[in-house]
């Protein structure tokens, strides 16, 4: 099979590109960011101006993301190891290798991180976002 690269695929690769070097860039000093990859993008049929995303991403030991939202719906299975997760105001939360949450849009991450610091943890993150919207927006610094 032959792959042609779009204007489309090339500017979604430059956003999850920027996007990566946002999570490196702003994560607490001596912890490491998660490492996004994404899976899939596509429009969502019979939902004109609505894109399902799909992305796993890696927690090195230790591993955080800065506060953050996400402009559309967001459903997180851990894949391995174990993330703590604190939504709004809401208690923390670990979860465990085939458990999940799911978050509204907008709806603040205050933390997300590896729930160990010597074993990695791996998350696969299913998307229902606004065609062309950042997925991840970093909150300010309070």
């Amino acid at each position: 099979m032959r792959w042609q690269i779009t204007t489309n695929a090339l500017a979604a690769l430059v956003l999850v590109a920027l996007g990566l070097s946002t999570v490196v860039a702003q994560a607490p000093p001596g912890a490491s960011a998660g490492v996004v990859h994404e899976l899939m993008r596509q429009p969502l049929a019979d939902q004109r101006g609505t894109d399902v995303v799909v992305i796993t991403v890696d927690y090195p030991p230790g591993g955080v993301t800065p506060p953050h939202e996400h402009p559309g719906y967001t459903y997180a299975y851990v894949l391995e190891g174990t993330v703590v997760s604190q939504l709004d105001d809401q208690p923390q939360q670990t979860f465990s290798a085939g458990q999940m949450w799911s978050e509204l849009p907008h709806q603040h991450h205050m933390v997300s991180r590896n729930g160990s610091a010597t074993a990695p943890a791996k998350l696969l993150v299913f998307f229902i976002t606004p065609h062309g919207e950042q997925l991840t927006q970093f909150l300010p610094a309070k």
